[in-house]
């Protein structure tokens, strides 16, 4: 049987790993952090977009970078499969974040009317 367990070729050595979803980890290593799936499972529940940024390692795909890692995240809550409520949470967070328009409260300089006094 193949070992499903995550390598520490991609993710370093590994601190802390959890499953998030029947099947699927959140893992932080000392190099990398991400999401690791098994191929099969990623090409039944991803889109084939999404599933083509994971990076092959024996039997799983891997997220690693910070886009593709999103980007499943994202799938996973909306198709409800996440167990985690932590990762839930975390997920919200980052949608809020990205929705969120940056209104410093001043108006820039070219939306400004104004006379210079002589």
């Amino acid at each position: 049987m193949p070992d499903s367990r995550p390598s520490a070729n991609i993710w370093g050595n590994i601190i802390t790993c959890g499953e998030i979803a029947l099947g699927v980890y959140e893992i932080v290593g000392d190099r990398k952090k991400g999401i690791m799936m098994s191929k099969t499972d990623a090409e039944k529940i991803l889109p084939e977009a999404v599933a083509a940024r994971g990076v092959p390692e024996g039997e799983n795909l891997c997220f690693a970078d910070e886009l593709s890692t999103s980007l499943v995240g994202e799938e996973l809550v909306r198709q409800g499969l996440v167990t985690d409520p932590d990762f839930i949470d975390k997920q919200k967070a980052a949608k809020q974040m990205e929705d969120i328009e940056y209104d410093t409260g001043f108006e820039t300089f070219n939306e400004i009317e104004f006379e210079l006094e002589r």
